[in-house]
């Protein structure tokens, strides 16, 4: 990604795992692309204001525009003059099975062009520049959908299910991803891959605007109701922690459903507003996390540590780098200020974000650090400054 925020120039966050690196549970083989391994837990780390929300908003925002049609007005440049008008650029890879389902996934790589110009009114008129899909057989590149540039036709392959000149391609604005659109307008491929990639990127996000959330109670209350299997997930995992909970259930009451624990020792249940600030965060937190483990496949989330001991972090980690608990090769990709939870990680889980003098964010791995070895703790090596992102007082 480039000029978003705080990103000015090209910004690549790889997840690969280098060929020497040793052969761990929490690093799972792709699917697409023989030899190559994946982490299943990414958490970036740095100082307040580096831009680790930033790069989480800028997935969150990216499949936020591939699934739906929206209007990417509130796209930010990086905030210089040079910035102002220059466009936005974004691209992903990764794997999916969107164009044959339930068959192998292929490696994709889907790229979109935010451009700008100023109106009369001295605001800027933002428009798709360039938006591409493209898959990778035998390893070979070929284009799904490209647009190039304002004006001129959208190339389809027939394999995204569409013919040149295809009256739905006139339906496409030009303020518009071309991916949403077709979605709306029933091309299956097109559907597919907007759905998966706004799933992945969206529905188990903490992030909306400039903000994080969490399900409301009611929203936690109704996902338990619905499915007796997410209940039964869910108090094992809070029962680990908070020792003393023996047991979770839902009432009515006066204003409606609530949520109770038994406690060990206590003769009456607590109700959930009256349960520790980590207890009520990790119940707020479990409908994402489950839903990125078995729907999704990824979730986004901004600020993790939150009200939650270092050692209740580690152990949500531990549901994404567990083979038992985490099939399907789910990941976790998560923002945090709490440096415990570093000698808890292999150096390809963590990446660094920071500013340099010009106020531009950049980010590398762990990994990336010259004479870092696997057998040292990595928090005393953070604390050194080997690792950088330390923040600066004072």
């Amino acid at each position: 990604m480039s000029n978003y925020r705080s990103i000015r120039e090209e910004m690549v966050l790889d997840l690969r795992i280098p060929g020497t690196a040793p052969d761990l549970a929490c690093f799972r083989q792709s699917a697409a692309k023989p030899g190559v391994r994946l982490p299943t837990v990414v958490v970036l780390m740095g100082p307040n204001g580096s831009g680790k929300t930033t790069l989480l908003r800028a997935l969150v925002d990216l499949g936020r525009i591939v699934s739906s049609p929206t209007n990417p007005v509130h796209l930010l440049p990086f905030l210089s003059k040079e910035a102002s008008w220059e466009p936005t650029r974004f691209s992903i890879e990764g794997e999916g099975d969107f164009l044959a389902p339930g068959e192998t996934p292929q490696r994709f790589r889907y790229e979109l062009v935010i451009g700008r110009k100023p109106t009369d009114s001295g605001t800027a008129d933002l428009f798709v520049s360039h938006e591409a899909l493209v898959h990778f057989p035998r390893g070979r590149r070929r284009r799904l959908l490209e647009r190039r540039a304002l004006g001129t036709d959208i190339y389809v392959s027939r394999d995204l299910g569409l013919r040149a000149r295809d009256d739905r391609l006139k339906g496409v604005d030009r303020n518009r991803s071309a991916i949403a659109t077709l979605r709306l307008l029933n091309v299956p491929v097109a559907a597919r891959f907007a759905a998966s990639l706004g799933d992945s990127l969206v529905g188990a996000s903490n992030i909306s605007g400039n903000e994080t959330f969490t399900p409301d109670t009611s929203t936690v209350i109704g996902w338990l109701e619905a499915d007796q299997q997410a209940q039964r997930w869910a108090e094992t995992r809070i029962q680990r922690s908070d020792l003393g909970i023996e047991e979770m259930g839902i009432a009515d009451g006066f204003g409606g459903k609530y949520i109770h624990f038994n406690h060990s020792g206590l003769d009456a249940p607590v109700v959930l507003d009256f349960e520790s600030k980590g207890t009520r965060r990790l119940v707020h937190l479990l409908p994402l996390i489950r839903f990125a483990l078995e729907e999704t496949g990824l979730a986004v989330l901004d600020e993790i540590d939150g009200d939650l001991h270092v050692d209740m972090l580690g152990e949500i980690l531990g549901w994404f780098r567990s083979r038992e608990s985490n099939p399907h090769n789910a990941q976790l990709l998560v923002s945090s200020h709490h440096v415990g939870l570093l000698d808890d990680l292999e150096k390809e889980e963590v990446f660094i974000v920071e500013k340099d003098d010009s106020g531009a964010t950049r980010v590398y791995g762990a990994q990336d650090v010259q004479g870092l070895r696997r057998d040292v703790r990595l928090y005393s090596k953070y604390r050194a400054g080997v690792l950088g992102g330390l923040p600066k007082l004072g």
